[in-house]
């Protein structure tokens, strides 16, 4: 249990030194990305700064290093964390600087890598979000079932679910991705997932370590979404799949780890759903066609 002293510390302090840095962050991110070509011509046709996901992986750097080297005795454990948000946040980058445009959705990945043998960076993407989760879930199976490895206990079953929750978190890391075609799109599910999760989270009772990291990896980033959805809404700045991918794997991992198995059963069912729609229609196509949807989509987007 904290005392305020450690609380303050722990949380108040890195959260104000967060989003200093952020402000200063934000408008050199832009003009970087710029200055070194790392645009994409968006859905206007107007070429705009891509891969703004680099300010988030920074936030979280940041704050990161803070926990490290400031409170390390309240921060315990999250290498592996900040490894695996480093690794999908690479591989989303890596597809913002050579992935090709002409080829777009699971579905086409798949079968260019079926059809022609070969690797695209969407088939990386996948594979490394695959590494990723499994970085996250087995350690926390294994304290589960006690380190012991012999006896099968009631939580020991998260060993079995695994294929399940890997599942979750890589729909969950494209569903974000595939929303990321109109200015702030992509934030507004993230945030309504957010707070979504926020409240199923209340559900299962946990207190243990992975849940406090869960919760220190989705701060920064929810801090970095808020400053950059302004670019993003503007039509200035796009997230790009460094920015989509990542968001999308710290809400999987969110609903793997902080929510009873109903709800992730629920939640792998409407990610699933979500992308059979999107395997043969637009999204955009059907979000134009209901007027909520439409309305929703637009709240917020400037003309750019």
């Amino acid at each position: 249990m904290l005392t305020v002293t450690g609380w303050l510390w722990a949380w108040a302090v890195p959260l104000g030194l967060l989003i200093a840095a952020g402000a200063v962050l934000l408008p050199g991110t832009i003009r970087f990305l710029q200055e070194h070509g790392l645009s994409e011509t968006n859905y206007r046709g107007r070429l705009v700064p891509t891969a703004g996901g680099v300010l988030l992986w920074l936030l979280l750097l940041l704050w990161y290093l803070y926990g490290v080297c400031v409170v390390p005795s309240s921060w315990p454990d999250t290498d592996r964390w900040m490894l695996a948000v480093t690794l999908v946040g690479f591989a989303g980058l890596l597809d913002d600087l050579l992935g090709e445009r002409e080829v777009k959705g699971l579905r086409n990945h798949w079968k260019t890598w079926i059809e022609q043998r070969r690797i695209t960076t969407g088939i990386v993407k996948a594979g490394t979000t695959l590494v990723a989760g499994m970085l996250i879930l087995l350690p926390e199976a294994e304290q589960l079932r006690g380190g012991t490895g012999t006896t099968l206990t009631a939580d020991s079953r998260a060993l079995w679910l695994l294929p399940f929750k890997l599942l979750l978190i890589l729909l969950a890391t494209n569903a974000v991705n595939l929303l990321d075609v109109r200015p702030g799109r992509a934030l507004k599910g993230f945030f309504v997932s957010l707070l979504l999760l926020v409240w199923l989270a209340s559900w299962k009772e946990s207190g243990t370590e992975a849940v406090w990291n869960v919760w220190r990896m989705l701060v920064p980033l929810t801090i970095g979404a808020g400053m950059f959805a302004g670019a993003d809404l503007r039509g200035k700045a796009m997230l790009g799949d460094a920015g989509a991918n990542v968001l999308g794997f710290a809400l999987g991992v969110g609903f793997a780890l902080l929510t009873p198995v109903s709800v992730q059963a629920a939640a792998l069912a409407v990610l699933i759903g979500l992308h059979a729609i999107t395997w043969r229609r637009s999204l955009s196509v059907i979000i134009e066609r209901h007027t909520l949807l439409r309305w929703l989509d637009q709240a917020g987007r400037g003309r750019g």
